[in-house]
């Protein structure tokens, strides 16, 4: 928190931001008076423009903010229902003992099982979407011998951050076991998803008995800085506390990643986030 910034103000719920936010505050530049594009540092923001900032629905020209993030899940049940209309299937696979702890893979025919593995970590700001529309990238990617699992976890409010990571962790950590020929694994994440996927990158395999081959990762519009989030309406469901942000990446109560070069994601040895 800047100095002289008052705490956030309550929020009320909803998904009025809820698609992706990559870029949004942390890259900003100088706030011009009267509300011009340009911004600065997130912390002289006022609560109305980070708010702003966290909900890029609000940001197109063509539909109200309710028919973006409308449209945006029409698109992925729809793309998703294609998918297991057409594909080989395994649907509402356990990984954990959780109802959320959940996952849906789209299978190649290969019957060996030496195929390479992309796990989708769905976004929504840790709090809404879920595997069930996570499903509409599978197509061109099975019918070229590449299996999919869409991955399902504990959102907001049941899920906190900390119990998120690691149902993720335990989800790979599942797959490695239950097909041991995979010929490697790659990680997609959109928005939360890749916040998620960079924690995946940072795991201690040793405490999960496994050794994952991860040979890539595709972060798409990540959220890696999660403390500007804390004083911003998303933060609501999630009760992300303020005080760990000084340890971020140390803290068990605060799960951003610490440094993460995302270039030298494009293809990690094992085990590397740069």
């Amino acid at each position: 928190m800047g100095p002289g910034r008052a705490g956030p103000t309550p929020r009320a719920g909803g998904r009025r931001g809820l698609l992706c936010a990559g870029h949004a505050a942390s890259r900003a530049q100088p706030v011009r008076a009267g509300g011009g594009s340009d911004m600065g540092r997130w912390q002289d923001m006022t609560d109305e423009e980070l708010d702003r900032q966290y909900s890029p629905s609000r940001w197109s020209h063509r539909m109200e903010k309710d028919a973006v993030i409308e449209a945006h899940v029409r698109e992925l049940a729809e793309g998703t229902r294609r998918a297991q209309d057409t594909l080989q299937t395994r649907l509402h696979v356990p990984y954990g003992d959780s109802d959320g702890e959940k996952l849906d893979m789209y299978l190649p025919t290969e019957p060996s099982g030496a195929f390479p593995l992309l796990l989708y970590i769905h976004g929504g700001y840790w709090q809404f979407l879920s595997k069930e529309v996570s499903g509409f990238a599978a197509p061109p990617l099975v019918t070229r011998g590449v299996a999919v699992a869409a991955v399902g976890y504990d959102v907001a409010p049941k899920g906190c951050m900390d119990a998120m990571v690691a149902q993720v962790r335990r989800s790979v950590a599942f797959l490695v076991q239950q097909y041991p020929a995979i010929s490697g694994v790659f990680l997609c994440g959109h928005s939360a998803g890749a916040h998620l996927a960079a924690m995946v990158l940072s795991t201690d395999w040793g405490e999960y008995g496994v050794s994952p081959d991860i040979r890539g990762a595709f972060l798409v519009s990540g959220v890696y800085d999660l403390e500007p989030i804390t004083h911003t309406y998303v933060n609501s469901p999630l009760r992300m506390s303020r005080p760990c942000a000084p340890l971020a990446g140390q803290s068990p109560c605060w799960t951003s990643p610490t440094r993460i070069t995302l270039t030298s994601l494009r293809s990690c040895p094992r085990g590397a986030t740069s």
